[in-house]
């Protein structure tokens, strides 16, 4: 008895390891009747139990008839997810359980498949490198480390080729302050970073006077200097939206909410926007726009450059940014959201009638196509989710494809 024993747990343990092999190599399978075409979406859902994830493909997104739908459609993702994408490829971040990056493409059908994937630990900020790399930035989570990580992520291999810990900036050897990555723009073989200072801890802001990027080489990662500027607060806010801008001519425009709602514990200058002239290590000491003067009170969160001077931006409506109002502008049911044209070189702030007061996201990932942009917006009391097709020209929108679900996070376009 002894013997068999011995044996029926063998069999198992081997049965039992054979099977968590299979599992770790599952990849999921795009369902039966899933729609092809080289628009590639990441679409969140509300059930019962929370949200859940789907990466989409469609031939068009600029139908008001077209609904953007799970059913029986689409790749579920592990969990809750960030998206990224470089090239021909589009990549799922997913932060639940298990942290899995996982690589996708359009095959010769047009439909999506899974190229690779890979484990990490961290991954809070993400930016194009080159049309092979994405550059993706771990911050550490509370306190005790200060060291954020820095991966450059292999869109071919689908796996992290570089890694390079700094903590963004020190003020001296004490100081134990985060500096949470907000965006990243390379540019002329260099990776500029903005970030903010918070305290790991309890997420109190108490540096809100000034805006900060570091420079790096790219790619080599070595940090070159740390710029800063006091006529605006910090650029960005958490939650991989997009804070700063690269327009044709290379200058880097960067947006500052100054915004109680973005996750700020304090405002303590207005919100606008600083440009890097091309090549430069410096701020541009002759620009700066006060967009929150500019458009009577509303503070840009985050925004897409359309092209020709012109940002598509999402702004807090003025009076919505109070001490109730902290972290709401990353709640989708909170219409404290509006949508806006902001001229960089007139200055000025033009609303877009077309679309309501609207709830705000994490990760807002916008698509800009032959000089429109494509935008989610998840509007209340109408409780409508919808994709809109933004004319900066004219500040106009018109009702693109309609989201059966919550909200689309992420929308790109890869291939021909």
């Amino acid at each position: 008895m002894r013997f068999c024993k011995s044996r029926y747990t063998q069999t198992f343990l081997i049965l039992l390891i054979i099977s968590v092999l299979l599992s770790g190599c599952y990849k999921p399978k795009s369902h039966f009747l899933q729609a092809s075409g080289n628009y590639i979406l990441g679409l969140r859902t509300q059930g019962a139990n929370g949200t859940s994830d789907y990466l989409l493909s469609q031939d068009t997104i600029n139908n008001a008839a077209r609904s953007l739908s799970s059913t029986g459609n689409g790749i579920e993702q592990l969990g809750w997810c960030y998206y990224g994408s470089t090239g021909n490829t589009v990549f799922s971040f997913t932060y639940d359980n298990i942290k899995t990056g996982i690589g996708y493409g359009i095959n010769e059908a047009g439909a999506l498949y899974e190229k690779g994937r890979f484990a990490f630990e961290r991954l809070d900020c993400f930016g194009k490198g080159d049309d092979s790399t994405l550059v993706a930035i771990g911050a550490p989570w509370g306190g005790g480390s200060y060291d954020c990580e820095i991966q450059l992520i292999d869109a071919n291999n689908i796996r992290i080729k570089k890694r390079r810990l700094t903590p963004l900036y020190m003020w001296n050897k004490s100081d134990v302050l985060n500096k949470w990555p907000t965006s990243i723009v390379v540019n002329d073989n260099k990776m500029y970073v903005s970030f903010y200072p918070l305290d790991g801890g309890t997420w109190n802001t108490e540096y809100t006077d000034t805006a900060y990027v570091t420079i790096f080489s790219y790619p080599g990662l070595d940090s070159l200097t740390t710029i800063k500027d006091p006529r605006t607060g910090p650029i960005g806010l958490y939650g991989n939206q997009i804070g700063m801008m690269r327009a044709e001519n290379g200058d880097i425009y960067t947006v500052s909410p100054s915004s109680l709602a973005a996750g700020y514990t304090q405002v303590t200058k207005k919100s606008g926007i600083l440009r890097i002239k091309n090549g430069q290590q410096s701020f541009d000491p002759s620009y700066f726009f006060d967009v929150e003067t500019a458009s009577g009170g509303a503070k840009v969160l985050t925004a897409a450059y359309a092209g020709d001077g012109l940002l598509v931006a999402r702004m807090q409506i003025p009076g919505t940014d109070d001490i109730n109002a902290v972290w709401g502008a990353f709640d989708v049911t909170n219409p404290i959201c509006k949508m806006a044209i902001i001229d960089l070189n007139n200055k000025t702030v033009t609303d877009i009638a077309d679309i309501p007061a609207h709830g705000g996201q994490y990760g807002a990932r916008w698509l800009v196509e032959d000089g429109k942009v494509y935008a989610s917006i998840t509007s209340t009391p109408a409780s409508e989710a919808r994709i809109y097709a933004i004319d900066p020209l004219t500040a106009t929108a018109t009702k693109a494809a309609k989201i059966e679900g919550q909200e689309v996070p992420a929308i790109y376009k890869i291939g021909n």
